[in-house]
């Protein structure tokens, strides 16, 4: 039986629990009463902490196997709204390194069926563009746990980074804020010694979208390079064709993303073939009707 506990299952921000006859949903209060083969759980447990951060902590001191649910990798072109929604599911994790997904070497039928269904263009890779993008992400969000135990651990990293960047290029510096980022956070980031240009991009919207947010899209257009830790905003970057540096191996990008600042010297950054990456990409995410058959737990235990 696959345990899911209410609160580390979080059913209020657009996640469906799975009605295959091995899950089973509790209250946190009966956990006792229940033997799990394994858990299922929505993220992780962050390292600032949250209001279900000793449930987390409880479930990964019982030693079974976690199935974690987060959104989909590939959100280009997802409604949110519509019942059969992607979600990325992971063995232990999430994370493109600390993650499971049992896929190694796949074949490219389950990119070209999220290809169609999303309708996700790959475009060529640029060579020019007026900024240097940086994407910034929610402070609080687990995939910050390799780089943040404090909230002004962010904050000293993006100020780092800034100053990091200017060692390599004067170019023009665009900082999009995620739309749950408090504001903080930019409070002296124009005051940074550096000799770039640092502006905001007045392309993030008011309220967050589990789905892609079209707005991502017009940033991207003028940039030359697009550099996060580990936004999954960077899957949409290398499709876009944005040369990418990601800093976390943390990210989905990885594989076909630089990961050194240093890069931004040169005129042409490295490009990458992205073919195999698709393919074993789309192996990451699934619709909750898939999910329901019972392949996909029985593909990741």
């Amino acid at each position: 039986m696959i345990i899911g506990i209410k609160g580390p299952f979080n059913e209020n921000n657009h996640y469906v629990f799975p009605t295959h006859e091995d899950f089973k949903l509790i209250e946190w209060s009966d956990r006792d009463n229940h033997k799990a083969d394994a858990y299922i759980q929505t993220n992780i447990k962050g390292n600032i902490k949250t209001v279900n951060a000793d449930k987390y902590k409880w479930i990964s001191a019982q030693s079974k196997p976690i199935l974690v649910v987060e959104q989909a990798t590939f959100r280009q072109n997802l409604d949110i709204q519509k019942p059969d929604y992607y979600y990325r599911v992971g063995k232990d994790c999430y994370t493109y390194n600390k993650g499971y997904f049992n896929n190694r070497n796949c074949p490219p039928d389950r990119w070209l069926q999220i290809q169609k269904e999303q309708n996700i263009e790959i475009k060529p890779w640029k060579t020019n563009g007026d900024y240097i993008l940086l994407l910034l992400q929610n402070p609080k969000d687990t995939s910050l746990n390799d780089l943040c135990k404090y909230e002004p651990d962010y904050e000293n990293w993006i100020r780092h980074t800034i100053m990091e960047i200017s060692k390599y290029t004067a170019e023009d510096i665009m900082v999009r804020v995620h739309p749950r980022f408090p504001l903080k956070y930019l409070r002296g980031l124009l005051k940074v010694p550096v000799r770039n240009t640092i502006l905001f991009s007045k392309n993030v919207g008011q309220t967050f979208n589990k789905s892609s947010s079209k707005d991502l899209y017009k940033d991207l257009d003028h940039a030359r390079v697009a550099i996060s830790y580990s936004s999954n905003s960077l899957v949409e970057t290398v499709c876009e064709g944005v040369p990418t540096i990601t800093l976390s191996k943390t990210s989905h990008a990885w594989p076909v993303s630089s990961h050194k600042l240093n890069v931004l010297e040169e005129t042409v950054m490295p490009l990458y073939d992205r073919t195999h990456w698709l393919y074993d990409t789309a192996y990451t995410q699934w619709k909750m009707s898939e999910i329901n058959t019972g392949e996909v737990h029985k593909r990741l235990l």
